[in-house]
């Protein structure tokens, strides 16, 4: 791992890598990832950020409680962690509530994520562990890159 305090030059410094442990509640704890639809529309507006804003999600599952969702996402350079909670928040909330317009009697307000800060960094020894534990979640993600030559996506399969 080489961290940017290390980095020699630009072509070394675009491998670094900020992975942070991202866990996102719903407001008030309620159990609203019992349905797929929800779980689908979420995971959409994650894949519309990743692609959007360069932020990789490495790992993706909702906890098994169905109030959460644990993420492993590598924050780019340019932006901060709180940035990307924010932009993952609004993205999926504003996505959530255009196609499942029923979520505006649970949420009243239009808040659907909890407030509370939860990005923790990810050093080379705890990724593994991390890892394994996002994984031990109810449902998982499969991370996708555009294939550039067809313009279709592509899955990336974990290590």
């Amino acid at each position: 791992m080489v961290s940017v305090a290390y980095a020699k030059n630009k072509k070394e410094l675009a491998w670094v890598y900020n992975f942070q442990h991202v866990v996102l509640v719903s407001k008030c704890r309620f159990k609203v990832f019992k349905n797929p639809k929800t779980q689908r529309v979420v995971m959409d507006a994650f894949r519309e950020v990743e692609m959007q804003f360069n932020i990789r999600i490495k790992e993706l599952s909702f906890g098994d409680d169905y109030a959460h969702v644990h993420m492993e996402v590598n924050v780019p350079r340019n932006l901060s962690m709180q940035q990307v909670e924010q932009i993952l928040k609004s993205h999926s909330a504003s996505k959530v509530f255009k196609e499942m317009p029923n979520f505006i009697k649970r949420y009243p307000r239009g808040s659907f994520w909890g407030g509370q800060p939860s990005g923790t960094r990810v050093g080379s020894v705890g990724e593994n562990i991390i890892k394994n534990y996002i994984r031990r979640q109810d449902v998982s993600y499969e991370p996708f890159l555009p294939d550039r030559d067809e313009g279709k996506q592509m899955k990336l399969w974990f290590n």
